[in-house]
């Protein structure tokens, strides 16, 4: 350890000068920030020139004082303190990289956190590592202020990123990645997490703006790990195994056949049915001689009636019996314990001229859904070496393969009858729907003929750079980055028979995706001073873009053998077709900064960057992206011991989005040989010619030639702080965010003429936000080590311009998801509940077309007597009140234990589940239902707030109202970890320089709102489940 060869050193000069014997005077322990003892440390006396002493290898230090002298205690590379001698000292010396700022890498450049005046967050690699999930961006959920991650519970966890709230309606509203200085828009799951050395997230304009029209919805910087000069050869090893598991609040609670079968005979009942001409259409016996028996209240009698439930078909649900009445559990015919594991190592070394490291990954998951996997190996490889005093070369290389089979049938497994069993009688034929049923698929079939139906990605990454530092100060450096990425799949479509459910012709559909892109950037860096107290820094710089993409497939179908070895389009008897395209853009760019620091009290920067992109028409193609920040030290003018540091700041900056389509500017045509000859139309290319021809181009794509970009600016105030000796920190910011000219491509109006739709520039949005984290970390004198962060973030958002010119989705019409000026994006216009009819009477002079008895009775809002559209009001604002996270890490001795809790406060959610769960015949009829239903409303339970159960939806209750939205407030335990790091003692033996092994446990607990009726309020919908896990890890280095 590097501190230890320090000290060694730092004894024989201590011993040099005479150090007293130690005797039994005072004493206590000296550690750094991290809680590990500090070896050699010196202990002296104020004033004295031969008092003192060092630590030893614990350290601990004794010396013969009297009480209450001054202790001034040091060591190489951390910040001298001074303490009262006294019995027990616990001494915490702070690293001096700390005390002067974390040094963190922002837009081509590096610099110190505290000179930063925009809003910057570093995301600490140690908070990354207090998870064992292996997905970057997984683990980073609640990590960051202002920045929203969303992800399903797949193997891949697919999710969105969202930085200070809504970026644009049809643009993309990812941010962009750029990784050792190579801008990518990929996702991260590819990425080996214990290869990041480092994460900063750049959210305001200001910050972002070098990257001008990628980074209008912020920015994330990753810095990958490298060789540690004047190290030797370093070997890091870890182990990992996850085991998935569903707890009972992150499903649906369904019905079993006896619950489904209650619910079947009330639906029917409450309409005036007969329960057992009902049941028949559905394969059911209401009027067996055996069976399960169920009740259900009859309001024509005012009494329950009583049913023997069997099969339609003397046991079995369909008339050529080869299915007999089941009570298939679905959800856990489909699930399972899954298991992740994940295995890394690395090796690291440097000379004086030469850094190099290695590293190498696998990790795979097969999930909590059966059949599903995901499977990743990965690469990696740096180096760099000093030419000279004057040049030095590096790069960066990383190459990855991921395969994964996630056919996720979830909504299928929640839908389907639980009366159908999982394979017919034969015991080998997989058993489907039957009657009147919905055509839901049985899940597991669909999951077992969909297992080799896999997406292939490689991926390679990297970068290749020369440094030049011609003199002081100056470093010019040009970088080539290569982001490729190339993607397979193949589906295989089998036949299949399941009483109405068919397949007779087997397919198999190919599709491959090529994604080249290269990045050529030059910069020069220059730092200087003028009159000692007037420091500049001067970047200038270019950089070209090139983006090319091929995309390519081919159909076949019927095959004499389904086999997966057999199954490809050249074996194919029948229709064989095949497709491609080609598309691409260009980017060229311009910028420069200047950052100034005045005795470090004052801070400014300015940015500037100027870019061209083929993505825009002739008239619009390049774009300017400005940048202006402020920032004043206030604790250099205060004189207070208790203050560290203590930073206002201000910023102003303009940035741009251009990720859309790369042929949206141009007017796109298709050729069509099968048109209906007798109503179609055709052009030529120029778009000339109409009437009726055998054959032509159709348009697809009106041009535009003054599409232009999609600019955001933002403006941001901001405080950071340091107090009490570093151990009280944090920082504030609050924001306007205003996106302008949005790019929109709306549905077009086929009245208006062919033509197909056309992008272009108009609503514009404004985001309003507050942003703030703090954290205090300590050490007791029992040794005990606590380190508590939190954070919190909301923001308010509003549609402030809508062209009038705009159609389909953005109509000025009365319907759900409007968007609509003054108003939240995402909003929804619905009715207002005013609870359920509680009589006949009441229905009928309700003004409520088809209104029933213990039916939703929506309120007349204009008073007319009559229930109309004009009755609709705002009903849905999906912006939560606010977010938050709180990260707690406490270690004692050789123990560490950490926790993250999230959470959500104030949100609405649209539950499209009660569709399932409330009503019966809302949608998919003769599917499952969840089992809340067995408590609707009748005329023996009126107090219930779930509608009557009717066989029909005359009503149109599945309409947007109030019933449908709640209340989303939510907690998770989404980390817990204990982990232990092997002693000194034992390391040496083993010949190791550390050690931890842990166990942690993922989403174990979830609260949420008691009115909440979803079993996951993170993920409300039909999408794979989050899933619990518990994990055990090692981590070792040599």
């Amino acid at each position: 350890m590097k501190k230890a060869k320090v000290a060694l050193v730092g004894m024989l000069m201590l011993a040099g000068s005479g150090a007293y014997a130690q005797t039994n005077g005072i004493g206590g322990t000296v550690t750094d920030n991290a809680g590990e003892p500090i070896i050699g440390a010196s202990v002296k006396v104020k004033g004295s020139t031969n008092m003192g002493t060092v630590t030893d290898i614990d350290g601990n230090f004794k010396l013969d004082v009297k009480p209450g002298e001054t202790l001034i205690i040091s060591y190489i590379g951390c910040k001298d303190q001074e303490v009262k001698a006294g019995e027990n000292l616990k001494i915490v010396l702070q690293d001096n990289s700390e005390v002067l700022g974390e040094v963190v890498v922002t837009g081509y450049q590096v610099q110190r956190k505290a000179d930063l005046t925009g809003s910057v967050s570093v995301v600490s690699t140690k908070d990354l590592k207090s998870t064992a999930d292996t997905d970057p961006m997984r683990s980073l959920q609640g990590k960051v202020p202002g920045m929203t991650i969303t992800t399903d519970g797949s193997p891949i966890g697919t999710g969105t990123v969202r930085i200070r709230g809504i970026g644009s309606f049809n643009s993309s509203q990812d941010p962009l990645f750029v990784i050792d200085g190579v801008p990518t828009t990929t996702t991260l799951n590819s990425l080996n997490m214990n290869d990041i050395e480092s994460m900063q997230v750049l959210k305001d304009a200001a910050s972002a703006s070098i990257y001008g029209s990628r980074a209008a919805n912020g920015v994330i910087i990753i810095t990958t790990k490298h060789g540690k000069k004047g190290s030797k050869l370093n070997v890091d090893f870890s182990a990992n195994l996850t085991a998935q598991f569903y707890n009972s609040q992150s499903m649906m609670k369904l019905c079993n056949t006896s619950e489904y079968a209650t619910a079947m005979a009330q639906a029917a009942l409450n309409d005036g049915l007969d329960p057992v001409a009902y049941a028949h259409n559905y394969g059911l016996d209401f009027n067996a001689s055996t069976g399960r028996t169920i009740k259900a209240y009859d309001p024509a009698s005012k009494s329950y009636k009583t049913y023997t439930v069997n099969g339609a078909y003397d046991g079995y649900i369909n008339a050529k019996k080869t299915m007999r009445l089941s009570d298939t559990d679905w959800l856990d015919e489909i699930s399972r314990t899954g298991f992740m594991q994940s295995y890394d190592l690395s090796l690291s070394g440097a000379t004086d001229k030469f850094t190099g490291l290695f590293s190498a990954g696998y990790k795979k998951n097969d999930g909590i859904l059966k059949y599903s996997n995901f499977e990743n190996f990965s690469a990696r490889f740096n180096s760099t070496y000093n030419v000279n005093k004057i040049v030095s070369v590096g790069e960066n290389a990383t190459v990855t393969y991921s395969k994964q089979v996630n056919s996720a049938p979830m909504e299928n497994a929640l839908k389907m009858s639980p009366t159908v069993p999982v394979y017919e009688e034969d015991g080998t034929t997989f058993a489907g729907p039957v009657g009147g049923m919905s055509d839901r698929q049985n899940p597991l079939r669909e999951m077992y003929m969909n297992r080799d139906n896999a997406l292939k990605i490689w991926r390679v990454f990297g970068n290749a750079y020369v440094d030049v530092k011609p003199l002081k100060g100056l470093v010019l450096r040009s970088n080539f980055g290569l982001d490729y990425y190339h993607s397979f799949t193949r589906s295989m479509n089998h036949t299949f028979k399941s009483d109405i459910v068919n397949n007779n012709i087997p397919s198999t559909t190919l599709s491959a995706h090529d994604d080249v892109r290269w990045t050529w950037s030059n910069t020069a860096n220059y730092n200087f001073k003028i009159a000692r107290d007037h420091d500049f820094t001067v970047l200038a710089g270019m950089e070209l873009h090139r983006q090319t993409v091929e995309d390519m497939g081919a159909y076949a179908q019927s095959y004499v053998i389904e086999d997966k070895d057999y199954m490809w389009p050249d074996a194919a008897t029948g229709i064989e077709r095949a497709t491609g395209i080609g598309s691409g853009y260009s980017l060229a760019s311009f910028f420069g900064k200047v950052d100034y620091n005045w005795q470090d009290l004052i801070l400014a920067s300015f940015t500037i960057r100027r870019d061209g992109s083929s993505r825009f028409g002739k008239n619009n193609r390049y774009g300017n992206f400005p940048a202006a920040t402020l920032g004043y030290r206030l604790s250099k003018n205060l004189k207070a011991n208790w203050i560290d540091d203590l930073k206002i700041r201000a910023s102003w900056g303009k940035t741009g989005n251009q990720e859309i389509s790369n042929t949206a500017r141009y007017g796109l045509y298709v050729a069509d040989y099968g048109l209906d000859r007798v109503t179609s139309t055709a052009y030529d290319l120029y778009r000339q010619g109409t009437g009726v021809f055998p054959s032509g181009f159709r348009a697809t794509q009106t041009a535009n030639d003054n599409l232009k970009w999609e600019t955001t600016i933002q403006y941001n105030v901001g405080a950071d702080f340091s107090l009490l000796s570093q151990e009280l920190y944090g920082s504030v910011d609050a924001y306007i965010k205003d996106v302008k000219d949005m790019l929109i491509s709306p549905a077009f109006l086929g009245a208006v003429g062919e033509g197909g739709s056309t992008w272009s520039n108009g609503p514009s949005l404004r985001n309003v936000g507050m942003e703030a984290s703090v954290g205090y970390r300590h050490i007791t004198k029992y040794g005990l080590r606590y380190d508590v962060t939190a954070n919190i973030d909301f923001f308010r958002n509003k549609v402030t311009y809508l062209p009038s010119t705009t159609t389909g989705s953005y109509a000025h019409t009365v319907k759900e998801n409007l968007v609509q000026s003054k108003k939240p994006y995402g909003s929804i216009v619905g009715y207002v509940v005013d609870g359920l009819f509680q009589n006949s009477e009441e229905a009928k002079t309700s003004g409520q077309p088809n209104a029933r008895v213990g039916g939703l009775k929506y309120a007349d809002l204009d008073h007319s007597g009559t229930i109309d559209a004009k009755d609709q009001t705002w009903i849905f604002d999906p912006v939560p009140d606010f977010n938050w996270g709180l990260n707690v890490q406490l270690g004692y001795k050789n123990f560490d234990l950490s926790m993250f809790f999230q959470g959500v406060c104030g949100v609405d959610v649209y539950n499209n589940q009660k569709f399932q769960t409330d009503f019966w015949s809302l949608t998919d009829a003769g599917s499952n239902k969840g089992n809340r239903m067995l408590g609707a409303w009748t005329e023996d339970n009126t107090s219930s707030k779930i509608p009557a159960l009717t066989t029909n939806n005359t009503g149109d209750e599945g309409r947007a109202s109030t019933y449908f939205v709640e209340h989303g407030n939510w907690m998770k335990l989404r980390t817990l970890q204990l982990g232990y790091n092997f002693s000194d003692s034992l390391l040496k033996k083993l010949h190791m320089t550390s050690a931890r092994v842990y166990v942690s446990g993922q989403n174990l607990f979830t609260w949420k709102s008691s009115s909440f009726t979803i079993s996951d309020p993170e993920n409300p919908n039909w999408a794979y489940p989050h899933s619990s896990s518990v994990s055990f890890g090692l981590q070792l280095s040599f």
